[in-house]
């Protein structure tokens, strides 16, 4: 008798800890989807205008972030934005090699090398602006927008 008792607890606390385990598990992946989703922007929407201002106001704070950008395409191919921040310096690749309809003067990879980022919001658009770069003095520059 006491042995069909030990077990049914046995098994009881097993089934629990397998429960346990696998909401354990489902939870992580789902986070780990979202944390993708929030780095790499292709919409453009009110969600990624947040994202986006997001990590302006992480770096004026001091704290690194991470963005792809990847806006749609209306003719040509894709431009792809890295953007890196340290929270000192921000890094800003633009790389429109796999544009087909970009000159092929313009046609590689930019690298922006900058102590500072910016908001300029505007009755029709979100510009981002770039200042305090490398081998530009002070001259701001106008990096990305987003239509409203």
């Amino acid at each position: 008798m006491n042995t069909r008792l030990t077990i049914g607890v046995l098994i009881g606390i097993i089934a629990v800890l397998v429960i346990i385990l696998t909401l354990t598990l489902t939870q992580n992946n789902s986070s780990k989807t979202n944390d993708t989703q929030d780095i790499i922007l292709t919409r453009f929407d009110k969600k990624d205008v947040k994202r986006l201002n997001e990590l302006v106001q992480r770096h004026n704070n001091g704290d690194g972030d991470y963005l792809m950008l990847i806006p749609p395409v209306i003719d040509g191919g894709y431009w792809i934005y890295d953007v890196r921040s340290n929270g000192k310096e921000i890094t800003w690749t633009i790389d429109n090699t796999r544009d087909g309809m970009s000159a092929e003067n313009d046609r590689g990879k930019k690298v922006y090398q900058c102590k500072s980022i910016s908001l300029n919001e505007k009755s029709d658009s979100y510009e981002y602006m770039l200042d305090k770069c490398e081998n530009l003095g002070d001259k701001s520059i106008p990096i990305f927008r987003v239509s409203k």
